[in-house]
């Protein structure tokens, strides 16, 4: 009795551990892109006004930072971008740290 207690005990435990894959799937990087036009851009970072799902999902605005100050060297007030990034932290206005960058163009 005491080894069947045992055994759904660590199977229990086992179970407890498995993590559901698409919660996996929504931690990684490729999944995490916010969409905005830059409102100021800063030696450091840019404050994005955020369009579409990802202004549904978070809010109006985000501050953005970054890693090496090549990466929004081409980056200009007033351009649409796309940004790859870690994780949000709570604050007013929300903040995140890119990962990466890309310049969305409009066709004229």
């Amino acid at each position: 009795m005491k080894r069947y207690r045992f055994l759904i005990i660590l199977v229990s435990t086992l179970l407890l551990g498995c993590e559901y894959p698409d919660l996996a799937y929504d931690k990684m990087s490729d999944n995490k892109i916010l969409h905005g036009k830059v409102l100021e851009k800063r030696s450091k970072g840019m404050t994005l006004a955020l369009t579409g799902e990802s202004r549904d999902k978070y809010s109006e605005t985000i501050r953005v930072s970054v890693p090496d100050e090549e990466m929004i060297k081409l980056v200009e007030e007033g351009q649409e971008l796309s940004v790859w990034f870690d994780i949000i932290r709570e604050s007013n206005p929300p903040q995140t740290k890119a990962l990466k960058i890309k310049v969305i163009t409009t066709p004229n």
